[in-house]
């Protein structure tokens, strides 16, 4: 029998989900800003000393300087985000492979449906909700300590330009950016996808699988001349992906049974 989708359902089932994964969410939100900081200092020690070696050569350059690293610390740290945002998929469904946890999936008064969304809603919407804030916390962490690492040069908050970044990212311009713009969102999405069904498929370890098709996929454009008509199949991709995770997401429970039966 067909049980149809309700809103009200899936809703403390969300909520649900939220509660139980919360600790999971607070160490990979801890994890993000230790990142983050790790990404953000040594940027600016770099760009102090380079600020330091042209004072040497009697060249003023404080401001290109400040703005030239807040620039290129936003752009790495919005890479380090998308990486992020793909290591929480690959957690959104690992611990389905543990007993315990499969026993709560199977006793959950709910639809396969409203559980794939429930966690596909906290690990997308949410989790890039709390990277935001991850990337803000590392931030004002990175301004207090830096006096330990350098009085010559102060480096101001880099939260302005990372936001106008991620604008950019959402606002498509004409021309050949757009272009480059869409194959990133498409290859962020097909990995995101790639990322929720290894979760599903293999476990903990699905981030091995998901590093090697990275590096393959590196290798494929560093030695084939790509061309930008090509860009629909990573979307294509990440689609079928996405829809093959919640088909053996349906089936867990049946292919793990005789596991919780122990």
């Amino acid at each position: 029998m067909n049980i149809p989708f309700s809103f009200r359902r899936f809703w403390h089932v969300l909520l649900w989900t939220l509660a139980y994964q919360m600790r999971q969410l607070l160490t990979l939100f801890s994890a993000a800003v230790v990142a983050f900081i790790a990404v953000e200092i040594p940027e600016f020690v770099q760009a102090r000393n380079d600020y330091m070696y042209r004072l040497f050569l009697h060249h003023e350059c404080h401001e290109t300087i400040v703005s030239e690293a807040l620039r290129h610390v936003s752009e790495v740290c919005l890479a380090v985000g998308a990486l992020l945002m793909c290591l929480g998929a690959v957690f959104a469904f690992y611990h389905l492979h543990r007993k315990n946890e499969g026993r709560r999936l199977l006793m959950l008064p709910a639809t396969n449906i409203e559980k794939f969304l429930a966690r596909w809603v906290v690990y997308v919407p949410v989790w890039f909700v709390l990277l935001l804030v991850a990337f803000m916390v590392a931030d004002v962490l990175r301004m207090a300590i830096w006096p330990a690492f350098s009085t010559e040069i102060t480096f101001p908050t880099a939260i302005p330009q990372f936001l106008f970044n991620l604008k950019q990212l959402v606002v498509w311009p004409s021309g050949l950016r757009s272009a480059a713009i869409l194959l990133l969102w498409g290859l962020f999405w097909f990995f995101h996808s790639l990322s929720l069904l290894s979760s599903v498929w293999i476990g903990r370890w699905g981030w091995v699988s998901v590093a090697v098709v990275f590096f393959a996929v590196i290798a494929l454009f560093i030695k084939a001349d790509y061309r930008g008509a090509n860009v629909a199949v990573f979307y294509l991709l990440a689609v079928a992906l996405t829809i093959v995770a919640y088909w053996l997401f349906c089936r867990f429970p049946k292919y793990k049974l005789f596991h919780f039966n122990d």
